[in-house]
């Protein structure tokens, strides 16, 4: 073997990897944008801490699949959109549908009896919440955002999790 094809070698292998470390160290080249349409959350929030109750007053438990939840403490032109939209978001997602539940979360019981209560939405704030099975709070969206956003990251969601 001659020199030359010694270092060709060894460039191959090496040269690629002090790119990434430069990259890496010196925060170099790194992309800025991001691929999800609403607010990824910090671990650790999870869906226990909202103390939510049923129709019946009783402590809700969550399955173990994906949660949509709708929570709002008063609903107005927004809130009333996204309570048409979400039935037909889930029916959106396909075949994964069956891995998905969405809820709506208020502050104070309705009368038709179908949505969870919690005493604590005054502090969690209006918005879309998406909880995984093991009952962490992944992302939330605002009100206002569009639900096509929603709908590509809860299918980039399903496509990778292994879980619910």
């Amino acid at each position: 073997m001659n020199k030359g094809t010694f270092w060709l070698v060894w460039g191959v292998g090496f040269i690629p990897m002090a790119l990434a470390m430069v990259m890496y160290f010196g925060q170099v080249g790194i992309p800025l944008a991001k691929t999800n349409h609403g607010d990824l959350l910090s671990p650790g929030e999870e869906l226990k801490d909202w103390e939510i109750e049923d129709a019946a007053g009783e402590q809700w438990v969550y399955s173990g699949d994906w949660q949509l939840l709708l929570t709002y403490d008063t609903c107005d032109a927004a809130c009333d959109s996204w309570k048409e939209v979400l039935p037909n978001l889930h029916l959106a997602l396909g075949k994964e549908r069956d891995r998905v539940q969405w809820h709506m979360v208020s502050g104070v019981p309705a009368a038709d009896n179908q949505m969870l209560v919690s005493e604590h939405i005054g502090a969690i704030g209006d918005g879309i919440w998406v909880a995984d099975p093991l009952g962490n709070l992944v992302m939330r969206y605002p009100l206002e955002q569009p639900p096509r956003g929603l709908l590509k990251d809860l299918k980039r969601l399903l496509k990778l999790s292994k879980i619910g």
